[in-house]
């Protein structure tokens, strides 16, 4: 056998190692892949090509079939006072709950940036409310807030004060809902404005203090700027958040007293579990969806066109 032949062989060899390393590759990332896409498709793809499709139907799940009716629903939608009116009141009270959450989760990510012990202790601590089931943070609130023997009117007693009927106050009831929707939300935000803090580079510090900055002038002009996209990682996912604003108004308010704490989103839960009005549900969960997206990309595009210009300066 000459020399060429036996690199040709070898080659070939080699080359068929390749393949079949390749191939077993492919499979075990495909594997891997598989199930991430069918979760997609099961609980995210099939869900809102249903709801779609029950947007331009009325349906009452008793029927055979949904019956298509073109834009009815829509037209239903933005012609009644009630569904305008409560799609602007998810953005009021959504609204005051992200400002909140946005000022809050900062100054609370900064004190979980001091370097102290127990640190650790203190960010699971942070993070906790977030993963506790709803029910039970709910329950918790309830038992707060009730008018005779809550635990709130039980401590203004206690210091020489009248009880509070705080589930018939609008002006109370809307507060708790912030409350505990901040509650909730904070402690994710908190960590990722410390990510942002511990990413800005000492040094940029440093060189704040030999110009003479103070610590205000430091959080001003190295913190903030370094913490843009937190920020606007922060913005985005609240508003994304703030409509779908449900649990604390169902569990807590259940949308009262008198509907001021009623929101689009119980709303769509009423009408699909509760009436089987399957048609407006849909179409409500579309114009929701499509408002939060269009409010997405509104940000998005003034927050980075404010990034390119200064930039530029």
């Amino acid at each position: 056998m000459s020399t060429q032949s036996a690199i040709i062989k070898v080659g070939k060899k080699k080359n068929m190692y390749r393949t079949d390393r390749d191939r077993r590759d492919n499979r075990l990332a495909l594997f891997n892949v598989i199930p991430i896409f069918a979760w997609y498709l099961i609980f995210n793809a099939i869900p809102i090509g249903i709801g779609l499709y029950l947007a331009f139907s009325e349906w009452n799940a008793l029927a055979a079939a949904p019956r298509f009716i073109g834009i009815q629903n829509f037209v239903t939608f933005f012609t009644s006072p009630e569904y305008v009116r409560l799609l602007f009141r998810q953005f009021f009270i959504g609204g005051l709950a992200v400002g909140a959450n946005f000022i809050l989760s900062f100054f609370l990510g900064m004190m979980l940036n001091v370097p102290i012990r127990l640190k650790g202790f203190f960010r699971v601590c942070d993070y906790m409310p977030s993963v506790t089931a709803v029910s039970t943070t709910t329950a918790v609130f309830v038992a707060l807030l009730m008018p005779f023997d809550g635990g709130l009117n039980s401590l203004l007693e206690n210091l020489g004060m009248d009880p509070v009927i705080w589930t018939h106050s609008t002006n109370w009831m809307i507060f708790w809902i912030i409350i505990y929707t901040v509650w909730r939300s904070i402690g994710p935000a908190a960590i990722l404005w410390l990510s942002g803090l511990q990413s800005i580079d000492p040094q940029l510090y440093e060189a704040a203090r030999v110009d003479g900055a103070n610590k205000v002038q430091e959080v001003m002009n190295v913190t903030i700027p370094g913490l843009r996209y937190t920020a606007s990682f922060i913005v985005l996912t609240g508003i994304i958040g703030m409509m779908q604003m449900f649990d604390a108004v169902m569990f807590i308010s259940a949308g009262g007293p008198v509907g001021t704490t009623d929101v689009i989103a119980f709303r769509i839960f009423r009408d699909g579990a509760r009436s089987f009005n399957l048609g407006m549900a849909g179409a409500s969960s579309v114009v929701v969806g499509l408002v939060t997206l269009v409010f997405s990309l509104i940000f998005l595009n003034l927050w980075l066109k404010k990034g390119e210009k200064e930039a530029e300066k």
